[in-house]
């Protein structure tokens, strides 16, 4: 089973997200340090599915310390903030799946098995 590790200070975006992909195996986190504890802890991930505007940790530098460990690693970002990091022309933006918030659950399911595939 594909392991997903979901990144996200919004409860209720946390929890949005843990039913609408309930058929993959989960770990969640509230914050980025809390994430790199998730990742030690269920090993070698498929994806990891991180807001981008966070506490203590943006998901940018989230992502860069998860891919020094796991350098094949895919990603999915989730932010509000899409026109503001489209505008900044940011290299690691360009080159990494995102949706803009709110978004749909079966938009969200469709990029999930484009990156990793089916449950």
């Amino acid at each position: 089973m594909k392991q997903i590790l979901i990144v996200d200070d919004d409860t209720s975006v946390l929890s949005l997200l843990t039913s609408a992909l309930a058929d993959y195996r989960l770990a969640s986190a509230y914050c980025g340090a809390d994430a790199l504890t998730a990742a030690l802890r269920t090993g070698p991930l498929d994806l990891l599915i991180t807001d981008f505007m966070m506490p203590s940790m943006q998901g940018d530098e989230l992502i860069g310390r998860l891919r020094q460990v796991q350098p094949d690693l895919k990603v999915l970002v989730l932010t509000g903030h899409t026109e503001i990091l489209d505008t900044a022309n940011l290299p690691w933006w360009n080159s990494e799946r995102h949706l803009t918030k709110p978004f749909g659950i079966v938009a969200l399911r469709s990029v999930v098995a484009e990156l990793i595939g089916p449950p």
